[in-house]
C-alpha cells in the first residue's frame, strides 16, 4: 500500500516545499521579490503536470511506405503503446484514466496492437487490478506484448524465489487479458490474395518479439538470435521457415517488439535489419519544457520516429535508409501521476504498399 501512495507523497512534499519557497521570495527584499517567479512557475508546472497534464492523450500517426509492405496489408494499421505503470499513473483518483483511453485506442480501430513493455511498476497485482479495462483492448488481429524492465519485478525489493514466482505471474496475467506474449519467439499474420493470373498468394506480417534488451544498469535478457528461430507456441508459421530465411519472401514484412530503444542500435541492427522495430522506455521523462527534454541528454533515440542512419543523423534519411524504423513510444502511463510537455500517446502506424 505505501508504494501505491508514494506519488501522492511526492506531490504532497513538493507542492508544500514549492509553496514555502514562494512564501519566503514574497516577503523577502525587494530585488528578491523578482525570485518569485521561479517558485510560481515551479507551482504552476506541478499542478498542470498532476492534473490536466497526465490526462492529456494524443494520437501520433505514422505511415509507413515500403515496397517491403505486401499488397494485402495495404492500409493496415498498428496500434503501438507502451509503458502503462499500472501501479503509478492508474491508481486512486486516476484509474477511470484506463477506461478511457482503453476506448481511444478501441476507436482507432486497429488491424492489430502491439504494448511493447512496462505493464506495471512493482508487483502483477497492479495490472490485476485493471483487468476489466486492460482486457478490454481489442484489435483484429490481436493484443501482443513483450516484456519490459519493471516487469521482471526488480524494484520490488523480494528475494530472488519471490521475484522469480511474481515474474511468471506477470506473464500470466497478461494471458488472462487474452494478450499473447513473445518471449524471444516470432509468428505470423497471414493475408491470402489473388495473384492477376488466378492463383492465390499469401501475404504475412512477422512478429518477433524477445525479452527486454537494454544498456545496464537495465537487464539484457533479450535473444534476438533465439527470438528469430523460435516459433511461437502454437503460433501460425510460415511453411516452418525462421525468420532469418522467410525474410527472403518480398511479400513478408518484419515487426519487431523489443521494449529498449537503445537495443535497436546496439543489439537488433548488428544481427538483423527488422522493417519495423517498435520501442518504449524513456516516457520522454515525462517532462517537455519549450520542446527541450532531459531524455534527449540520456537516449539518441528517446520519442518519435528515427531510421536507420549509418551514423547519421535518423531523422533526415536517404531513401535507402528510410526501409527501416524504429518508432519509440513516450508512453501510455507513467511511473508517477505526471506530465508537462509530454502528453501520453498511442503511436498508429499506417502500412502502404510502395508499387
Amino acid at each position: 500500500m505505501i508504494k501505491v501512495l508514494i506519488p501522492s507523497i511526492i506531490m504532497g512534499i513538493v507542492l508544500l516545499g514549492s509553496v514555502y519557497a514562494l512564501y519566503r521570495c514574497i516577503i523577502a527584499t525587494s530585488w528578491g521579490r523578482w525570485c518569485a517567479v521561479f517558485p510560481m512557475l515551479l507551482l504552476y508546472i506541478i499542478i498542470y503536470g498532476f492534473t490536466w497534464g497526465y490526462c492529456q492523450l494524443k494520437v501520433r500517426n505514422i505511415t509507413f511506405e515500403s515496397e517491403r509492405v505486401p499488397e494485402a496489408f495495404d492500409g493496415y494499421k498498428i496500434a503501438q503503446i507502451s509503458d502503462i505503470h499500472s501501479g503509478g499513473g492508474f491508481t486512486g483518483p486516476y484509474k477511470w484514466l484506463m477506461a478511457s483511453s482503453v476506448k481511444k485506442v478501441n476507436s482507432l480501430n486497429p488491424d492489430l496492437i502491439c504494448f511493447v513493455g512496462d505493464l506495471q511498476n512493482f508487483v502483477p497485482e497492479e495490472p490485476k487490478a485493471l483487468s476489466k479495462e486492460l482486457s478490454s483492448l481489442k484489435a483484429k488481429d490481436g493484443v501482443y506484448t513483450v516484456m519490459g524492465n519493471h516487469d521482471y519485478v526488480a524494484y520490488s525489493g523480494l528475494s530472488p524465489r519471490e521475484q522469480a514466482l511474481k515474474i511468471e505471474e506477470t506473464r500470466q496475467v497478461q494471458a488472462s487479458f487474452g494478450w499473447i506474449m513473445l518471449q524471444d519467439e516470432h509468428t505470423y499474420i497471414h493475408r491470402e490474395t489473388k495473384n492477376a493470373d488466378g492463383t492465390m498468394q499469401r501475404d504475412s506480417i512477422c512478429l518477433i518479439g524477445e525479452e527486454n534488451w537494454g544498456l545496464p544498469p537495465f537487464p539484457q535478457y533479450g535473444d534476438i538470435k533465439k527470438a528469430l528461430v523460435t516459433p511461437l507456441k502454437g503460433g501460425k508459421q510460415q511453411n516452418g521457415q525462421p525468420v532469418m530465411t522467410a525474410k527472403d519472401n518480398t511479400r513478408t514484412l518484419s515487426v519487431m517488439l523489443s521494449h529498449d530503444p537503445n537495443a535497436w542500435r546496439n543489439h537488433i541492427l548488428p544481427v538483423y535489419r527488422p522493417d519495423i522495430t517498435l520501442s518504449g522506455h524513456t516516457h520522454g521523462t515525462q517532462f517537455s519544457f519549450f520542446g527541450l527534454t532531459p531524455a534527449q541528454r540520456v537516449y539518441k533515440e528517446w520519442g518519435g520516429e528515427y531510421y536507420d542512419d549509418n551514423g547519421q543523423d535518423s531523422r533526415t534519411p536517404t531513401k535507402r535508409e528510410k526501409e527501416t524504423l524504429l518508432s519509440v513510444s513516450t508512453g501510455f502511463g507513467g511511473n508517477l501521476p505526471f506530465r508537462f510537455g509530454m502528453p501520453r500517446e498511442i503511436v498508429l502506424i499506417t502500412l502502404k504498399h510502395k508499387k
